[in-house]
């Protein structure tokens, strides 16, 4: 786990709007039991993944980042390391910054730390807003 965790658990606290990049509908899937945990928290959220509909479960689904309508505080990364580079690129196009990018227990790519934080977006990597949740 490394990157400005106690700020993005501020966020998280705050009430940040968040993408979930990788939103699944399965129950069985830790990208869902997030995104419920951090709606019942009181995180707007957004999901993100272009195999789903506009909508389930009670969570607005769009297939890309740029599809969004409003910017969103956080962009919380449920996708395998190796597709970070394109997710990268994706972030560095849109018309907003994310406040921050959280990267799933796992999720680890070091040049696209670097590339973001380059741009002025910290990066979070390898941990879990709520595996930390009594912590901070």
């Amino acid at each position: 786990m490394f990157g400005p965790v106690s700020e993005g658990m501020r966020l998280f606290r705050n009430h940040a709007t968040v993408a979930v990049v990788g939103y699944s509908e399965k129950p069985s899937r830790v990208s869902f039991k997030i995104t419920k945990y951090l709606i019942a928290e009181g995180n707007p959220v957004v999901g993100v993944n272009p195999n789903y509909e506009s909508s389930a479960n009670g969570v607005v689904i769009k297939a890309m980042l740029s599809d969004l309508d409003v910017a969103v505080d956080i962009i919380q990364v449920f996708r395998n390391s190796s597709a970070l580079q394109d997710l990268a690129n994706e972030i560095l196009k849109l018309k907003w910054k994310p406040k921050l990018v959280w990267c799933q227990q796992g999720v680890v790519d070091m040049v696209f730390q670097q590339r973001l934080e380059k741009f002025g977006i910290p990066v979070v990597m390898d941990a879990c807003p709520y595996a930390l949740r009594s912590f901070l």
